[in-house]
Order: C-alpha cells, then sequence, then structure tokens
C-alpha cells in the first residue's frame, strides 16, 4: 500500500477524532464534567429549613456565620470540619432577631432582638412594629454572649413603638456603633423636636462606652457605618435650630473614630435639599459611597451613587439609570467598591434579564469598563484582583450554573467554569478560602457551601 494511501485513513481517522472530542466537551462542559472547566462542590453545611427573612452573614477567621430570625449560627471552615455546625446562639423566649450589623467587628458580630412579649405596636397605616431593642455581641469563635445591652424605645400617646427608632448598628475592628432616633415623624415628613438621639461608639468585647458623639443640632442618625478612620453616618435634619436651616434636609456627616468628634457635615445633595422621606443607605465607607433612592417626590429620579472625598466634597454622580441597563443597588450582591472603583450589575430586559458588569471610577464617575454576560447574573462580588459573577442557566432558569471571572482592572474574561452541582437557592454572599469559593446561601437551603475547581 502506498504512502498517500495511509495518509487519507489516517487524516480522516483524526478528523472524527476531533469530532467526536469536540462533541464530548460540549456535552461535559455546561454539565460540570470536562476538567479545566468544572467546579465541583466540597461540601455543604447542614441543609436549613426555608425563611422568608433576610439572612446576614460574615466569614470571621475560620468560622463562616450566618444570622436570620431565630438564630446566629457559626460553622467552621478550618481543615477537617467541612462546614460542620460549631455554634449557635437562639434568641430568648419567643423573640426574634431584628437586625445586625452588615460588617464584624474584630472576631465579633453584633446584633439585635426583640424584646419578650412587650412592646409591640403599628403605625398610623397599621403596619405592625415590634420593639427591636436588645443588642447583643457574640464572639465569633464559640458563640459566647460577651454583652448586651437594652435600648430604649420612643412611644407614641398610645404606648406604640415609633417606627425607625430601633438602633442601628455597625462594627469595624474593636469599635461597635449604636445609632438611635426616638423622634417622632409628623404628617409632614419631618422629624419633631421631642425624643432624643444618640450615636455612640462601644469597644466591640466589652461593650464599654468609649465616647457619645455631639450631633448637629435636630438631626439624628438613619444609618451608621465603621471606616478605618472614621465612623459616618446620614442625619435626617429638621429645620430651623442653631443650625438655622432653611429648610429639612438629609446630611452625612464624619466622626473621628477614636474620640466621636465631629468632622463635618454636608448636605447629601449640594445642590438641592434632599427630602427627608428619601432612603438614604451608605454603600462604602472606605471612601464614602451613597446610595440615594428613587424619592416619591421625584418620579423622574431612578436613584444615584455620590461619594466623598476625605475632606466631605461631593464627587461627580453615578445615574443607577445606565445605557447598558439600571442598577439594582438595593439587590444583594449587586454592587461592590474596591479602592476608587464602585463595581455594579446592570439589568436590562430582553426576552429575558440580562446584566451587563460596569466599573465606575468613583473620583470621576465615569465608565471605565463594562462586559455583557452571556447568562443572567445572579450576583457578583470582588474577590482579590478578580470580579467573580454567578450566572444563571438561561433567561428561561433561575437555576445557577456558570462561574465567570473577569480582570477587574480592565473587564477582560479569565476565565469560565461550570458548575456540577448547581448552587443551591439564592445567594448572600461569596467568599475566597484555601482556593476554594465558599458560596453562602439565603432563605433557607444550605447555609454555606464550599466548591473547587476540577
Amino acid at each position: 500500500m502506498s504512502g498517500r494511501s495511509l495518509v487519507k485513513p489516517l487524516v480522516w481517522t483524526a478528523i472524527v477524532l476531533v469530532v467526536i472530542g469536540s462533541l464530548t466537551a460540549m456535552m461535559l462542559s455546561p454539565y460540570g464534567y470536562l476538567p479545566g472547566d468544572a467546579m465541583v462542590r466540597s461540601w455543604s453545611a447542614a441543609k436549613d429549613r426555608t425563611s422568608s427573612g433576610q439572612d446576614d452573614n460574615w466569614v470571621v477567621g475560620d468560622v463562616a456565620i450566618r444570622s436570620r430570625y431565630d438564630a446566629v449560627t457559626g460553622f467552621g471552615l478550618a481543615a477537617g470540619q467541612d462546614g460542620k455546625k460549631l455554634w449557635e446562639y437562639v434568641p430568648p423566649g419567643r423573640t426574634q432577631l431584628c437586625g445586625a450589623a452588615p460588617h464584624a467587628g474584630a472576631g465579633v458580630v453584633v446584633v439585635a432582638y426583640e424584646d419578650d412579649g412587650t412592646g409591640e405596636g403599628s403605625t398610623p397605616d397599621g403596619v405592625p412594629v415590634k420593639a427591636c431593642s436588645n443588642v447583643l455581641a457574640l464572639d465569633a469563635k464559640d458563640g459566647r454572649e460577651l454583652w448586651k445591652e437594652h435600648s430604649k424605645l420612643r412611644r407614641d400617646s398610645f404606648g406604640d413603638v415609633v417606627a425607625g427608632s430601633s438602633p442601628r448598628l455597625d462594627a469595624g475592628g474593636g469599635l461597635a456603633v449604636v445609632a438611635q432616633d426616638r423622634r417622632a415623624t409628623t404628617s409632614t415628613g419631618q422629624k419633631d423636636k421631642g425624643g432624643d438621639v444618640s450615636l455612640r461608639g462601644l469597644d466591640v468585647r466589652t461593650g464599654k462606652q468609649r465616647w457619645a458623639a455631639e450631633l448637629p443640632d435636630r438631626c439624628g442618625p438613619d444609618a451608621v457605618s465603621v471606616g478605618r478612620k472614621r465612623v459616618f453616618a446620614v442625619l435626617t435634619c429638621g429645620s430651623g435650630g442653631r443650625d438655622k436651616r432653611a429648610v429639612a434636609e438629609v446630611t452625612v456627616a464624619a466622626f473621628d473614630r477614636a474620640t466621636g468628634a465631629l468632622e463635618w457635615n454636608v448636605p447629601v445633595d449640594a445642590r438641592r435639599p434632599l427630602d427627608p422621606k428619601t432612603v438614604v443607605g451608605i454603600e462604602s465607607a472606605d471612601p464614602l459611597v451613597l446610595t440615594v433612592a428613587v424619592s416619591a417626590d421625584s418620579p423622574g429620579n431612578t436613584g444615584l451613587f455620590i461619594s466623598f472625598d476625605e475632606n466631605g466634597r461631593p464627587r461627580p454622580t453615578i445615574e443607577l439609570d445606565r445605557e447598558q441597563g439600571v442598577i439594582q443597588a438595593s439587590t444583594v450582591m449587586s454592587t461592590a467598591v474596591v479602592g476608587d472603583r464602585l463595581y455594579a450589575l446592570a439589568k436590562y430586559w430582553k426576552k429575558g434579564n440580562h446584566h451587563t458588569v460596569i466599573a465606575f471610577d468613583l473620583k470621576t464617575g465615569e465608565e471605565v469598563w463594562s462586559q455583557g454576560m452571556d447568562d443572567p447574573a445572579a450576583g457578583m462580588a470582588v474577590i482579590g484582583d478578580r470580579v467573580t459573577v454567578l450566572c444563571e442557566w438561561s433567561t428561561q432558569s433561575a437555576a445557577i450554573t456558570t462561574m465567570v471571572e473577569l480582570d477587574a482592572a480592565d473587564g477582560e474574561e479569565l476565565d469560565e467554569r461550570h458548575f456540577r452541582d448547581e448552587v443551591p437557592g439564592l445567594v448572600g454572599g461569596m467568599y475566597e478560602r484555601d482556593g476554594r469559593l465558599v458560596v453562602a446561601g439565603l432563605g433557607g437551603s444550605y447555609p454555606f457551601t464550599a466548591y473547587e475547581r476540577w
């Protein structure tokens, strides 16, 4: 047989093998069975019963912690623990957990729970109001109760708890911050002159008060956040008073973290007073970034981000309504701030939900890069120098099956992997631990699940 006649069968054999290999890869890859392209489950914490409430989660040292209405639970991350339940704190009696500091302190988480069978009331609209009045610090390592304090809530003439008078919490390093506004809201949306306000810094491990800040006249805290050097508070301020404020508005103030001394207090909107009924949240403390929600009195406003420099000077704003979609700032895991970059998921509809990841320069307010996702995004986090995005199977399925990693600097896609076992339920957080991706679940299912590259 000639050499030429031998070549033809070999060529066809090679072609057939390539086709078979390609088809095999196409079938194996989406289901997480192709080596170098998959994410496999390492372990899952014990499955929990379904919850319709909001979960909070933290990773502190070797412990992953989940807080929800009925318990705060710690799960082991150290070698050999594989998500084992280490401890659990259950609030006393028939009370429920009703708040939590979004950040953990030095080995401590700070939460709040209700009074036992007392203090229930309702707003003028008939909405039930719970007496969320007990602040509690737990050791992240073993769940020990470190300290507890009872916060007095404002009550109206009928004895009902005034909405919004529950403590606002945050923690960072060795400091816990507890803020309260016990003023009642008038029919015009302003806060009345009665009732007291407070912003206090406590030792996170002992509960001992370090300082009590002097708040600007007729101002009360609505949101707080602990930064590296300062504590920031969004304040709702009434008109008049010592500051001779022309109208009621929302401001943001910076306090020295060590002493509680007021460093500056500026309007959230430098151009016009912001209606006190507008919801303003703190997206980040380092640098300071605020989220201004849609105002009922400004139907054309879709919301925006406002960042500030070290001296309280506002930087250019970033609108939530973008050409690539609308940023869902109130949705869990849709935004992240790292340094002077804001990363966000913008959502749009085109025969189903679609998402674009956008990076902004906070100093200029300009877009740095944007990257469209092939599939709907279920959540995003910045881990190291990468933007990690969890994506759903398709616009017709909410099952989370894909992980995409983008370069945080320029948005270039660095990796795409498929989960062999779909990520269970809704996602409330993502963490990197010993090369594994640890995913926090929401609403029950598995509190924490770890995946590794395969």
